[in-house]
Protein backbone atom coordinates (compact mmCIF):
# COMPACT_ATOMS: atom_id res chain seq x y z
CA UNK A 1 0.00 0.00 0.00
CA UNK A 2 1.44 3.38 -1.00
CA UNK A 3 1.70 6.38 1.30
CA UNK A 4 -1.34 8.19 -0.13
CA UNK A 5 -3.82 5.30 0.32
CA UNK A 6 -2.43 4.71 3.82
CA UNK A 7 -3.07 8.33 4.76
CA UNK A 8 -6.55 8.15 3.30
CA UNK A 9 -7.30 4.96 5.22
CA UNK A 10 -6.01 6.47 8.47
CA UNK A 11 -8.06 9.62 7.97
CA UNK A 12 -11.22 7.60 7.30
CA UNK A 13 -10.65 5.54 10.45
CA UNK A 14 -10.18 8.71 12.51
CA UNK A 15 -13.43 10.12 11.11
CA UNK A 16 -15.20 6.81 11.81
CA UNK A 17 -13.94 6.87 15.39
CA UNK A 18 -15.13 10.46 15.83
CA UNK A 19 -18.54 9.35 14.60
CA UNK A 20 -18.58 6.49 17.10
CA UNK A 21 -17.73 8.73 20.05
CA UNK A 22 -20.40 11.26 18.97
CA UNK A 23 -17.84 14.08 18.86
CA UNK A 24 -20.65 16.65 18.57
CA UNK A 25 -22.04 15.77 22.01
CA UNK A 26 -18.58 15.54 23.60
CA UNK A 27 -17.68 18.98 22.19
CA UNK A 28 -20.92 20.48 23.53
CA UNK A 29 -20.13 19.04 26.96
CA UNK A 30 -16.63 20.55 26.93
CA UNK A 31 -17.84 23.97 25.78
CA UNK A 32 -20.74 23.98 28.26
CA UNK A 33 -18.53 23.10 31.23
CA UNK A 34 -15.91 25.69 30.34
CA UNK A 35 -18.55 28.40 29.87
CA UNK A 36 -20.08 27.49 33.23
CA UNK A 37 -16.68 27.52 34.94
CA UNK A 38 -15.67 30.89 33.45
CA UNK A 39 -18.94 32.80 33.59
CA UNK A 40 -21.19 31.19 36.22
CA UNK A 41 -19.13 29.59 38.97
CA UNK A 42 -16.58 32.42 39.26
CA UNK A 43 -17.00 36.23 39.22
CA UNK A 44 -16.28 37.61 35.74
CA UNK A 45 -13.22 39.49 37.03
CA UNK A 46 -11.68 36.27 38.34
CA UNK A 47 -11.59 34.34 35.04
CA UNK A 48 -7.82 33.98 35.41
CA UNK A 49 -8.41 31.84 38.49
CA UNK A 50 -10.27 29.36 36.29
CA UNK A 51 -7.82 29.61 33.41
CA UNK A 52 -4.86 28.67 35.58
CA UNK A 53 -6.71 26.24 37.86
CA UNK A 54 -5.47 22.75 36.96
CA UNK A 55 -8.31 21.14 38.89
CA UNK A 56 -10.94 22.77 36.68
CA UNK A 57 -9.31 21.49 33.50
CA UNK A 58 -8.81 18.00 34.91
CA UNK A 59 -12.44 17.85 36.08
CA UNK A 60 -13.81 18.98 32.73
CA UNK A 61 -11.65 16.69 30.61
CA UNK A 62 -12.28 13.77 32.95
CA UNK A 63 -16.01 14.09 32.26
CA UNK A 64 -15.41 14.35 28.49
CA UNK A 65 -13.19 11.26 28.36
CA UNK A 66 -15.60 9.21 30.43
CA UNK A 67 -18.42 10.31 28.10
CA UNK A 68 -16.29 9.01 25.19
CA UNK A 69 -16.15 5.70 27.05
CA UNK A 70 -19.95 5.80 27.44
CA UNK A 71 -20.64 6.40 23.75
CA UNK A 72 -18.24 3.66 22.64
CA UNK A 73 -19.81 1.17 25.05
CA UNK A 74 -23.26 2.21 23.85
CA UNK A 75 -22.21 1.64 20.22
CA UNK A 76 -20.87 -1.78 21.23
CA UNK A 77 -24.25 -2.79 22.68
CA UNK A 78 -26.34 -1.24 19.88
CA UNK A 79 -24.41 -2.38 16.82
CA UNK A 80 -27.16 -4.61 15.39
CA UNK A 81 -29.95 -2.09 15.98
CA UNK A 82 -27.90 0.79 14.57
CA UNK A 83 -27.09 -1.28 11.49
CA UNK A 84 -30.83 -1.38 10.72
CA UNK A 85 -31.76 2.17 11.66
CA UNK A 86 -28.77 3.96 10.09
CA UNK A 87 -26.96 1.42 7.91
CA UNK A 88 -24.69 3.85 6.06
CA UNK A 89 -23.35 5.55 9.17
CA UNK A 90 -22.93 2.25 10.99
CA UNK A 91 -21.07 0.69 8.06
CA UNK A 92 -18.74 3.69 8.01
CA UNK A 93 -18.13 3.45 11.76
CA UNK A 94 -17.16 -0.21 11.36
CA UNK A 95 -13.94 0.91 9.65
CA UNK A 96 -12.78 0.90 13.27
CA UNK A 97 -12.96 -2.66 14.58
CA UNK A 98 -14.94 -3.49 17.70
CA UNK A 99 -11.73 -4.62 19.41
CA UNK A 100 -10.08 -1.29 18.69
CA UNK A 101 -13.15 0.63 19.88
CA UNK A 102 -13.19 -1.40 23.09
CA UNK A 103 -9.49 -0.72 23.74
CA UNK A 104 -9.99 3.01 23.13
CA UNK A 105 -13.02 3.09 25.44
CA UNK A 106 -11.05 1.42 28.25
CA UNK A 107 -8.15 3.82 27.65
CA UNK A 108 -10.47 6.83 27.78
CA UNK A 109 -12.03 5.53 31.00
CA UNK A 110 -8.65 4.92 32.62
CA UNK A 111 -7.27 8.37 31.71
CA UNK A 112 -10.53 10.06 32.75
CA UNK A 113 -10.49 8.40 36.18
CA UNK A 114 -6.78 9.13 36.56
CA UNK A 115 -7.50 12.84 35.95
CA UNK A 116 -10.35 12.75 38.47
CA UNK A 117 -8.15 11.10 41.09
CA UNK A 118 -5.54 13.86 40.58
CA UNK A 119 -8.18 16.40 41.67
CA UNK A 120 -9.44 14.60 44.79
CA UNK A 121 -10.62 11.25 46.04
CA UNK A 122 -14.17 12.65 46.00
CA UNK A 123 -13.73 13.43 42.30
CA UNK A 124 -12.58 9.86 41.71
CA UNK A 125 -15.66 8.46 43.46
CA UNK A 126 -18.01 10.83 41.60
CA UNK A 127 -16.64 10.06 38.13
CA UNK A 128 -16.39 6.35 38.86
CA UNK A 129 -20.11 6.52 39.65
CA UNK A 130 -20.65 8.50 36.42
CA UNK A 131 -18.80 5.84 34.40
CA UNK A 132 -20.76 3.06 36.08
CA UNK A 133 -24.05 4.78 35.25
CA UNK A 134 -23.02 5.16 31.59
CA UNK A 135 -22.28 1.43 31.40
CA UNK A 136 -25.35 0.41 33.40
CA UNK A 137 -27.55 2.59 31.18
CA UNK A 138 -26.32 0.84 28.02
CA UNK A 139 -26.45 -2.59 29.64
CA UNK A 140 -29.73 -2.42 31.53
CA UNK A 141 -31.53 0.88 32.13
CA UNK A 142 -32.21 1.81 28.52
CA UNK A 143 -34.20 -1.42 28.09
CA UNK A 144 -36.88 -0.11 30.47
CA UNK A 145 -39.19 2.50 28.88
CA UNK A 146 -39.35 5.89 30.64
CA UNK A 147 -36.85 4.76 33.30
CA UNK A 148 -34.23 4.61 30.55
CA UNK A 149 -35.26 8.02 29.20
CA UNK A 150 -35.13 9.65 32.62
CA UNK A 151 -31.80 7.97 33.33
CA UNK A 152 -30.33 9.34 30.10
CA UNK A 153 -31.47 12.85 31.05
CA UNK A 154 -29.99 12.55 34.53
CA UNK A 155 -26.69 11.17 33.22
CA UNK A 156 -26.51 14.01 30.68
CA UNK A 157 -26.62 16.58 33.50
CA UNK A 158 -24.21 14.84 35.88
CA UNK A 159 -20.95 16.39 34.54
CA UNK A 160 -22.35 19.89 35.11
CA UNK A 161 -23.22 18.92 38.66
CA UNK A 162 -19.65 17.64 39.09
CA UNK A 163 -18.02 20.89 37.95
CA UNK A 164 -20.44 22.95 40.07
CA UNK A 165 -19.58 20.89 43.17
CA UNK A 166 -15.87 21.36 42.44
CA UNK A 167 -16.41 25.15 42.39
CA UNK A 168 -18.78 24.91 45.37
CA UNK A 169 -21.50 26.73 43.49
CA UNK A 170 -25.21 25.92 43.38
CA UNK A 171 -28.09 28.36 42.93
CA UNK A 172 -31.79 28.49 42.12
CA UNK A 173 -31.30 29.84 38.60
CA UNK A 174 -28.76 27.16 37.66
CA UNK A 175 -31.10 24.47 39.02
CA UNK A 176 -34.04 25.92 37.06
CA UNK A 177 -31.95 26.09 33.89
CA UNK A 178 -30.70 22.56 34.50
CA UNK A 179 -34.32 21.42 34.76
CA UNK A 180 -35.06 22.90 31.34
CA UNK A 181 -32.04 21.14 29.82
CA UNK A 182 -33.07 17.92 31.54
CA UNK A 183 -36.59 18.07 30.07
CA UNK A 184 -35.07 18.72 26.64
CA UNK A 185 -32.83 15.66 26.98
CA UNK A 186 -35.79 13.56 28.15
CA UNK A 187 -37.94 14.63 25.19
CA UNK A 188 -35.06 14.01 22.80
CA UNK A 189 -34.74 10.45 24.08
CA UNK A 190 -38.46 9.89 23.47
CA UNK A 191 -38.07 11.22 19.94
CA UNK A 192 -35.19 8.79 19.35
CA UNK A 193 -37.62 5.93 20.06
CA UNK A 194 -39.79 7.16 17.20
CA UNK A 195 -36.75 7.50 14.94
CA UNK A 196 -35.31 4.08 15.77
CA UNK A 197 -38.58 2.13 15.89
CA UNK A 198 -37.77 -0.03 12.84
CA UNK A 199 -34.56 -1.52 14.22
CA UNK A 200 -35.95 -1.77 17.75
CA UNK A 201 -38.98 -3.78 16.56
CA UNK A 202 -36.84 -6.17 14.49
CA UNK A 203 -34.47 -6.71 17.42
CA UNK A 204 -37.40 -7.18 19.79
CA UNK A 205 -36.38 -4.31 22.04
CA UNK A 206 -38.84 -2.89 24.54
CA UNK A 207 -39.20 0.85 23.98
CA UNK A 208 -41.70 3.56 24.83
CA UNK A 209 -43.18 3.21 21.32
CA UNK A 210 -43.60 -0.57 21.57
CA UNK A 211 -45.03 -0.33 25.09
CA UNK A 212 -47.35 2.67 24.78
CA UNK A 213 -47.65 3.33 21.04
CA UNK A 214 -46.45 6.19 18.84
CA UNK A 215 -49.44 8.42 19.61
CA UNK A 216 -48.84 8.20 23.36
CA UNK A 217 -45.16 9.01 22.89
CA UNK A 218 -46.12 12.09 20.87
CA UNK A 219 -48.52 13.08 23.65
CA UNK A 220 -45.72 12.67 26.19
CA UNK A 221 -43.55 14.99 24.08
CA UNK A 222 -46.29 17.63 24.16
CA UNK A 223 -46.66 17.28 27.92
CA UNK A 224 -42.90 17.58 28.52
CA UNK A 225 -42.83 20.68 26.33
CA UNK A 226 -45.70 22.23 28.32
CA UNK A 227 -44.01 21.37 31.64
CA UNK A 228 -40.81 23.06 30.44
CA UNK A 229 -42.64 26.41 30.35
CA UNK A 230 -43.63 26.16 34.04
CA UNK A 231 -40.23 26.57 35.78
CA UNK A 232 -39.25 29.17 33.17
CA UNK A 233 -42.36 31.21 34.02
CA UNK A 234 -41.89 31.12 37.79
CA UNK A 235 -38.13 31.81 37.71
CA UNK A 236 -37.91 34.35 34.87
CA UNK A 237 -37.30 37.26 37.28
CA UNK A 238 -33.97 35.83 38.47
CA UNK A 239 -32.44 35.60 34.98
CA UNK A 240 -30.40 38.13 33.04
CA UNK A 241 -32.28 39.62 30.01
CA UNK A 242 -29.99 37.75 27.59
CA UNK A 243 -30.57 34.51 29.50
CA UNK A 244 -34.33 35.12 29.27
CA UNK A 245 -34.00 35.53 25.50
CA UNK A 246 -32.07 32.27 25.23
CA UNK A 247 -34.63 30.42 27.34
CA UNK A 248 -37.54 31.76 25.29
CA UNK A 249 -35.81 30.68 22.08
CA UNK A 250 -35.27 27.21 23.56
CA UNK A 251 -38.92 26.89 24.59
CA UNK A 252 -40.19 28.07 21.20
CA UNK A 253 -37.93 25.61 19.40
CA UNK A 254 -39.08 22.81 21.69
CA UNK A 255 -42.67 23.63 20.77
CA UNK A 256 -41.72 23.70 17.07
CA UNK A 257 -39.95 20.33 17.37
CA UNK A 258 -43.02 18.75 18.93
CA UNK A 259 -45.28 20.28 16.28
CA UNK A 260 -43.06 18.75 13.58
CA UNK A 261 -43.21 15.42 15.41
CA UNK A 262 -47.01 15.50 15.49
CA UNK A 263 -47.23 16.30 11.78
CA UNK A 264 -44.46 13.94 10.68
CA UNK A 265 -45.59 11.29 8.19
CA UNK A 266 -42.24 9.54 8.08
CA UNK A 267 -38.63 9.52 9.18
CA UNK A 268 -37.77 12.76 7.36
CA UNK A 269 -40.14 14.86 9.47
CA UNK A 270 -38.85 13.26 12.66
CA UNK A 271 -35.27 14.05 11.64
CA UNK A 272 -36.18 17.73 11.28
CA UNK A 273 -37.65 17.60 14.79
CA UNK A 274 -34.46 15.93 16.05
CA UNK A 275 -32.43 18.72 14.44
CA UNK A 276 -34.52 21.24 16.39
CA UNK A 277 -33.57 19.48 19.62
CA UNK A 278 -29.90 19.72 18.68
CA UNK A 279 -30.31 23.46 18.08
CA UNK A 280 -32.10 23.82 21.44
CA UNK A 281 -29.11 22.25 23.20
CA UNK A 282 -26.68 24.52 21.32
CA UNK A 283 -28.71 27.58 22.35
CA UNK A 284 -28.73 26.24 25.90
CA UNK A 285 -24.93 26.00 25.92
CA UNK A 286 -24.59 29.53 24.49
CA UNK A 287 -26.99 30.84 27.17
CA UNK A 288 -24.81 29.60 30.04
CA UNK A 289 -22.55 32.73 30.19
CA UNK A 290 -25.60 34.90 30.92
CA UNK A 291 -26.97 32.86 33.82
Amino acid sequence: MTTQPKRRSTLLKILALLSQIRWYNVLLLLIGQYLAAFFVFEPIDDWRNVLFDVGTHLTIWSAALILVFGFLINSFYDLETDAMNRPNQTAFEQLVSRATSLRISIGALFIGLLMASAVSWRGLIFYTFYAFLLWFYSHKLRKTPLIGHMSASFIGLLPFFGISVYHEFLSLHTLAFGGLIGLTLFARELLKDLLMVKGDVVMGKTTAVSEFGGDQVRLALLISSAIAWIPAFFTHDIFDPYAKLGIIMMLLLLSLANTLTLKAKGIRGLRWAHLCYKVVLVIGILTIPFL
